[in-house]
């Protein structure tokens, strides 16, 4: 028998990232890409814009710590937002 997708089913869709939305927002009023912000951190630029994406449960505070340097962002704001 043929699989067959209702309409009504709705997409999975990924939990809100309040983390990822604070570092993304610094990330663009800094004016940096990721080659730089890569270059800051000493990874690659695709390492640091998967960085953004993950969970802010996976996020260490030194790793967190040097990404807020990199971008200029209070480390403070990104924490309160990594604990909503």
């Amino acid at each position: 028998m043929p699989k067959v997708k209702w309409c009504c089913q709705k997409p999975k869709q990924k939990p809100y990232n309040k983390l990822a939305a604070v570092l993304r927002g610094y990330k663009l009023a800094s004016g940096l890409n990721y080659e730089q912000i890569g270059e800051k951190l000493g990874v690659t630029a695709n390492r640091a814009s998967h960085m953004i994406a993950r969970p802010a449960d996976e996020w260490t505070i030194g790793r967190l710590r040097q990404f807020c340097q990199a971008i200029g962002c209070p480390l403070q704001e990104a924490l309160e937002a990594a604990g909503e």
